[in-house]
């Protein structure tokens, strides 16, 4: 068996001790973890805090999520009402840049409705890192950019630019 596979059984399991000890052993690793993305980001909202907390380490360090996970970190960018989760699904979408391109609507809605705004400023700088092909993101970016708390207007205004005004 893998060690994804391990991996995945460990983030899955009732015990929280299992989750937190899969969560460090994959916080751990030296070179880049791929395949768990989805379930990481869920432990991101585990209940538990020290699960929460080493899931934000293993999303830190060790985590590169893979195109093949573009739909599911969508899905529970749209579908989760769990603010870390959100953070964490639009990271893991920015750091795929332009694969991540059909998750723009994912991240619109994120910038526009989630009530947690680090969520927000990372779906804006998700679509920053996406660039071009999250043209159709300018309009909602510029009405962000006209409304929003400071941090969020500036990091909307520099989207625009990194997606391109002509686009």
């Amino acid at each position: 068996m893998s060690a994804n596979c391990d991996w995945a059984e460990g983030l899955a399991s009732d015990s929280v001790d299992q989750r937190i000890a899969t969560l460090r052993k994959i916080s751990n690793q030296e070179d880049p973890v791929t395949g768990v993305t989805v379930c990481c980001v869920r432990a991101a909202g585990d209940s538990d805090d020290d699960v929460r907390m080493w899931a934000a380490e293993a999303l830190s360090h060790a985590i590169t999520p893979m195109a093949t996970e573009v739909d599911s970190l969508a899905d529970l960018l749209t579908h989760s009402d769990d603010g870390e989760i959100c953070y964490w699904a639009a990271t893991m979408l920015g750091r795929l840049k332009s694969e991540a391109a059909a998750a723009v609507d994912a991240l619109q809605e994120c910038v526009a409705n989630s009530m947690y705004l680090p969520a927000r400023e990372r779906a804006v700088w998700a679509l920053a890192e996406i660039g071009p092909a999250a043209a159709k993101a300018i309009e909602s970016l510029e009405k962000t950019a006209q409304a929003a708390p400071p941090r969020l207007k500036r990091l909307a205004k520099e989207a625009i630019k990194s997606i391109g005004n002509a686009a």
